[in-house]
């Protein structure tokens, strides 16, 4: 029988697909919700006429493996140092962080002609390991008041050649890589459209990234294309007459959002897109107040500005 006891480590690869060989003391994740498909593939079948009725036996095509999971949103701990979860991220599509000693690190996608980044992963669940290379993947953040902030991680990854499953005891992981973020709450945190403070239940960016395996002849890899990031912002509706969000609606403006969770150097992290669009307002009712849920796209202006996330 075998624990459901589930330890996980990423390093980024130096050279596509080749294994990074992360370990336990220097590449653990923590991570929550965590679940994975140690082999995932296609089906493929003949359909043979073989003159009886039943079933002819296909066989396995374009294995890979995908994992899925979430990690909290925190700050490294020291204000000018990358937290690790950015590492995780530019195997998402976005650029290495930009690091200011002593100030801040800055994140944003990177331009279409980049190359694009990729993990070697690796996991076990109780004493079986399971080897995956060439990691990519797409990404979603929420922030909801009253509980942690957190980034959902949805990877593709190919199963390589050389021992992808074994069995083998993880050891202790060093986890002091990763701090604990600041809950989301008045205390905490600030959201602000278009310059108004909004009074927010919760804000959730999808990367909504193009993310396929590509299997062709004399190439396999995962593709990152493009991607159309999205919000959904849920705020209490404010007075007409203080912020008009439904006129910005009608008028089609692009107009800022910023979002800043945690109080203390080293553990502030910061979301900001400067040209987003209000694409649809829902009414909603919550404890008799009016709510409005907002369908938000985070449009490019200058370069890759649509999401600047920025750990200080």
């Amino acid at each position: 029988m075998v624990d459901m006891v589930k330890v996980l480590v990423a390093k980024k690869e130096a050279v596509y697909a080749t294994d990074a060989a992360p370990t336990v003391g220097a590449n653990a994740i923590i991570t929550r919700n965590f679940s994975s498909k140690a082999v995932e593939v296609d089906r493929l079948n003949r359909n043979l006429d073989s003159g009886s009725f039943g079933a002819t036996p296909d066989a396995p095509s374009n294995e890979r493996q995908t994992l899925a999971y979430e990690v909290e949103m925190a700050g490294s701990g020291a204000a000018g140092t990358a937290p690790a979860w950015m590492e995780l991220l530019e195997a998402c599509g976005m650029a290495a962080p930009a690091e200011t000693e002593d100030t801040d690190a800055v994140q944003r996608f990177a331009a279409a002609s980049a190359t694009k980044s990729s993990l070697t992963q690796h996991h076990w669940i109780g004493d079986q390991r399971r080897k995956a290379v060439g990691c990519r993947g797409n990404f979603s953040i929420n922030w909801s008041a009253n509980a942690y902030p957190f980034i959902q991680f949805n990877f593709i990854g190919m199963i390589p050649e050389a021992t992808p499953f074994d069995v083998n005891v993880p050891g202790a992981a060093d986890i002091s890589r990763w701090i604990e973020p600041f809950e989301v709450n008045k205390a905490n945190s600030l959201l602000a459209l278009d310059g108004f403070a909004c009074i927010t239940r919760s804000l959730q960016i999808d990367a909504n990234i193009d993310l396929t395996m590509r299997s062709l002849i004399g190439a396999r890899y995962v593709h990152l294309g493009n991607h159309r990031a999205t919000g959904r912002l849920s705020v209490e509706a404010p007075s007409i007459a203080t912020k008009d969000y439904l006129n910005t609606l009608r008028k089609g403006d692009r107009v800022a959002l910023t979002a800043t969770n945690g109080t203390v150097a080293g553990n502030i992290v910061e979301l900001g897109c400067a040209k987003t669009q209000i694409l649809d307002i829902t009414d909603r009712e919550e404890n008799g107040k009016l709510m409005w849920d907002m369908d938000l796209l985070l449009t490019i202006e200058a370069g890759q500005d649509d999401l600047i996330i920025t750990a200080k």
